[in-house]
């Protein structure tokens, strides 16, 4: 028993230690709670985030030496992230930063000061910042769009291409568990294109063979056809939901799929769209990973030799067999096995009623359409695919067919504003409706007259009015408080119609460094910038500006006391 202690002990000591070396960026066990390539909205996650059981602070180290080539600071995004172009040529990026080390800080906040604003982005000459390898460079943290403190950490080869950091760095992550699948899907392709089917995917039952083994219902069909599959990977000590590593396809024997999700460019990760079914993503939030590469498919991380992964089921007196293998970063797999027979394919349901409000759309096409109120005007390659879209102007609403179609270029629309008298329209701005009749701010752009947006989602948009002010509450803080003991001020802001917009602050008319957290809606303010802070009295003043330009003002007198008395 003892001897079983000591080496699980020394196990997980090396673990440790193999964490801990010089090119791993924390000094804390790896625990995941988002993978390279993960299927995330309009995009592939572009590197890993790492746990930091639930609290901000831990020391973020650089893994190599080279030099900062870009600091970026933004309320949404990334919020506070560091880029480090490595002597290797590699680079290295470290998001959702609480803050930058003591010398790094110190740039950042000159910058911001300088500039009068929290937002900003610089990129700082070769060699110009040196860092060292395992050089302190900042402190784990929850800004940006962050739904939790964690670290995201991206590696980047020599020509900026985001890479596996678990594939490429000899990084220990517990993971014992095969991948999860959630279901398997096929669609009956046209001969003419694999890119012209409007059919929607069929779902297939799965029965579990072994802790990773999967046997569909024999699937009785004929002609060509596509699969997908709904999966996910699993880790040790989490209970998030990764991305795979590699998928791989057989057809009776023969390779006619693989996929390696290891790496791939920044020009080609909104292209997500053309891997998963966007339509029953959208519809029925179901995320099918496609097995097949349809014609207008430009992701380069395909084994194309193999051909597009569509099997052809021609033979009458033939039993197939399609059978699927879904890997993670450590190899564990799980295989699906479809059994398939011939079937003569039925002739579909053809509806030839042509549906009123039907544009047909060509992808190599340029289209300006007008309405009672409003028109649209759709640019060449807007789609991937020639489309028909139905579009429907009601009750001031414009409707452009449903959020089911992936976009890749934006399109304009313009929303007349006759109706609006000179008071109300300054006060306009274009929103997005769901299905539930909540709306969202998408732009407040008066062009000669008419509320224009550039939009890059199908669905409902509308003109809204938004004519009240923000809300701005000082927390915990009533007028005239002494709070000498206070470190920093903190603000609660809202708009409840179009959106903040923009804030500014000043402590004794002098502008001072708020910083927003939208997630929150919180500001704040850190007394150690020591802005003209006065030995007594303080005057907090902050506007607030929603996106149509309505403003609230706030005026708070506080007192604080500075110096530290010596009690004799």
């Amino acid at each position: 028993m003892r001897y079983y202690l000591l080496t699980l002990f020394f196990l997980f000591n090396s673990i440790i230690n193999s964490q801990n070396s010089g090119d791993y960026p924390l000094d804390i066990p790896i625990i995941l709670s988002g993978t390279f390539a993960e299927l995330r909205p309009n995009h592939f996650h572009a590197g890993i985030d790492i746990k930091t059981k639930g609290t901000e602070g831990f020391n973020v180290y650089s893994i190599g030496d080279g030099y900062i080539s870009r600091i970026q600071v933004t309320h949404g995004g990334y919020g506070k992230a560091l880029y480090i172009k490595h002597d290797n040529g590699q680079s290295s990026v470290y998001a959702h930063l609480k803050k930058y080390s003591p010398k790094i800080e110190k740039i950042v906040k000159e910058i911001q000061y300088s500039n009068e604003s929290y937002n900003f982005r610089v990129y700082p000459k070769k060699n110009e910042i040196r860092i060292s390898e395992k050089e302190l460079i900042g402190f784990s943290g929850n800004t940006g769009r962050s739904y939790g403190p964690h670290l995201h950490y991206e590696l980047r080869d020599d020509k900026d291409r985001p890479v596996n950091p678990l594939k490429y760095k000899n990084y220990t992550v517990l993971d014992t568990i095969p991948p999860v699948v959630n279901g398997l899907f096929y669609k009956e392709i046209p001969e003419q294109s694999i890119s012209g089917s409007n059919s929607s995917f069929k779902n297939l039952k799965l029965t579990r063979v072994s802790n990773k083994v999967f046997i569909s219902d024999t699937l009785y069909t004929s002609g060509l056809i596509g699969f997908g599959v709904n999966s996910y990977d699993k880790m040790n000590n989490t209970w998030n939901k990764m991305g795979l590593s590699n998928i791989k396809a057989n057809f009776n024997g023969y390779k006619v799929f693989d996929m390696n999700l290891n790496s791939f460019s920044f020009d080609e990760w909104r292209h997500i769209n053309t891997f998963i079914d966007y339509a029953s993503y959208k519809n029925k939030k179901i995320k099918i990973q496609k097995l097949y590469i349809e014609d207008y498919n430009p992701l380069d991380m395909y084994n194309r030799s193999l051909g597009n992964g569509i099997v052809n089921i021609k033979d009458k007196n033939k039993v197939y067999l399609y059978s699927i293998r879904l890997f993670d970063y450590n190899k564990n797999y799980t295989e699906i096995l479809v059994p398939i027979s011939w079937q003569e394919k039925r002739n579909p349901k053809t509806n030839e009623l042509k549906l009123e409000n039907i544009y047909s759309i060509s992808k190599d096409s340029i289209y300006n359409l007008s309405f009672t109120g409003s028109t649209i005007k759709i640019s060449k390659n807007t789609f991937y695919t020639d489309k028909e879209i139905e579009i429907i102007e009601r009750n001031n609403i414009l409707s452009i067919d449903e959020d089911s179609i992936p976009v890749l270029k934006k399109i304009t629309i313009k929303f007349n504003m006759e109706r609006y008298n000179d008071s109300l329209t300054n006060k306009t701005y274009i929103a997005k409706v769901d299905k539930e009749n909540k709306s969202s701010f998408v732009s407040n752009n008066l062009v000669n007259g008419k509320q224009t947006a550039d939009i890059k989602l199908l669905g409902n948009y509308m003109v809204k009015v938004d004519s009240i002010p923000p809300n701005i509450n000082l927390i915990e803080i009533e007028d005239n408080q002494w709070i000498s003991n206070r470190t920093k001020l903190q603000l609660m802001i809202n708009d409840k119609d179009s959106g903040i917009n923009s804030y500014t602050g000043t402590l004794n008319d002098k502008w001072i460094l708020l910083e927003y957290n939208p997630m929150k809606g919180i500001l704040t303010y850190d007394f150690n910038d020591n802005i003209n802070n006065s030995e007594s009295k303080n005057i907090l003043k902050v506007h607030v500006t929603d996106n149509v330009g309505n403003t609230k003002h706030l005026e708070k007198v506080f007192f604080r006391t500075l110096k530290k008395w010596k009690i004799l």
